[in-house]
């Protein structure tokens, strides 16, 4: 029963209004969607619960607000050991939240394991805007493909790839990367734009440079430092030498820095990664502008 307060022979019921209408108002059930299709405007908040792939067609726009979980059933139909869901886009998406109110995309299942669910799939994206997001227990925690994106004050944690890309026009900023096995998997492929004022702290490699980079892409003001196995590991083709200037790797040493590249000193074959006018401690990566764009 609620307090009941007498004052002064009036009664008086304190929070009786609020306890009564919370208990009229039944929670919203969640939205299921299986191997669903997206070909206009759809908005979602709340709980979505994914199983299998759902698609965003070309001329379709999916905006989620924040606040919104998304949650994807580890399902391994194919026995490979990744699980099947993933949200696929090739129309536009808006994923914005807020510093209280994160959008998070997660497994459903009751102890998550890395590679429950596929990734967050951009490929010929029209738009492609991501703030404010986690995303958990992937495969990859986003990978962009062939478009242009933004992606800013995110999180991506306990993924084989916590971000993956090729072939982009690409702005990452003010992101925290951390607990993967790589920080950014990333084959250039003629793609442009700048990774600034991350921390990409704390993964088995912090980034992974497949092949086919040419510093296209500029990495500064990045703190790398704290990584496992590898501050930048260069894949069995990348023969190009590459150069990541002005980051934190831990230390101003040249020589301790280099200590945590896996190149040319390791494998004749690959390219030479360098460390030019490294920072003296790490970066400021809350004070990215959520308005700034890429070019």
């Amino acid at each position: 029963m609620p307090t009941i307060i007498r004052r002064g022979g009036a009664l008086s019921v304190l929070v009786i209004l609020t306890l009564l209408l919370s208990g009229c108002v039944a929670a919203r059930p969640p939205l299921v969607l299986e191997n669903h299709v997206i070909d206009g405007d759809v908005a979602w908040s709340g709980e979505v619960r994914i199983r299998g792939v759902v698609t965003v067609k070309k001329e379709g726009r999916l905006t989620i607000l924040p606040g919104t979980r998304v949650l994807f059933e580890p399902v391994d139909r194919d026995g490979d050991g990744i699980g099947d869901g993933e949200l696929r886009v090739e129309g536009g998406l808006t994923a914005r939240g807020t510093d209280r109110e994160p959008i998070l995309f997660t497994s459903a299942a009751t102890e998550p394991q890395t590679a429950d669910w596929k990734y967050i799939y951009l490929d010929f994206a029209r738009e492609a805007r991501l703030a404010h997001v986690i995303s958990e227990y992937a495969y990859s925690g986003v990978q962009v493909h062939f478009c242009k994106a933004r992606i800013v004050h995110s999180e991506f944690r306990h993924n084989v790839d916590g971000v993956r890309f090729s072939t982009v026009n690409i702005e990452l900023a003010g992101n925290r990367i951390h607990d993967n096995t790589h920080g950014i998997r990333y084959e250039e492929r003629r793609s442009s734009g700048r990774v600034h004022h991350n921390r990409i702290t704390g993964n088995d490699i912090g980034l992974f440079a497949v092949t086919r980079c040419q510093n296209g892409i500029l990495f500064e003001d990045n703190d790398l430092a704290g990584n496992r196995d590898y501050h930048v590991k260069l894949g069995l083709r990348q023969s190009g030498d590459l150069s990541y200037p002005r980051n934190w790797w831990g230390s101003s040493d040249p020589a301790v820095i280099a200590g945590g590249f896996f190149d040319r000193r390791y494998d004749a074959a690959l390219g030479r990664v360098t460390a030019p006018e490294p920072l003296t401690g790490p970066p400021r990566v809350e004070d990215v502008s959520l308005q700034q764009g890429v070019q």
